[in-house]
């Protein structure tokens, strides 16, 4: 059986890099297979990333929990409620004004009175 002696310069050279970024995992999955079974160190673009969570999710987490924001869109305070006396003089003058009853027709109305 004859030997070959394997170069890993173009493994290591940036136009292999590039290309691998830009493929699909499926070919990334391949070149690390095939490194790991040739036994040639798998080059810095081709490493696998920790299993589990990442970690910078943690330290954005903890962060928050040291330096709440404030809220950017606090709410108004509420006005208070109308007393019944007012409530019951608006809709009065709502009821009997024609340009309101005009320009909402009652779809009931319409149905079944006209």
């Amino acid at each position: 059986m004859a030997t070959h002696t394997i170069s890993d310069d173009v493994l290591n050279s940036a136009q292999a890099e590039a290309y691998f970024s830009r493929a699909d995992h499926r070919a990334l999955m391949g070149l690390r297979a095939t490194v790991e079974l040739l036994g040639i160190p798998v080059p810095d673009y081709a490493v696998r990333r920790k299993p589990g969570r990442t970690p910078a999710k943690d330290v954005m987490k903890a962060y928050r929990a040291d330096n709440p924001a404030p809220r950017s869109h606090t709410l108004a305070p509420r006005r208070p409620n109308a007393d019944s006396a007012t409530i019951a003089a608006r809709k009065a003058t709502v009821g009997t004004n024609p340009v309101i009853a005009t320009a909402v027709p009652n779809l009931f109305d319409q149905a079944f009175a006209g």
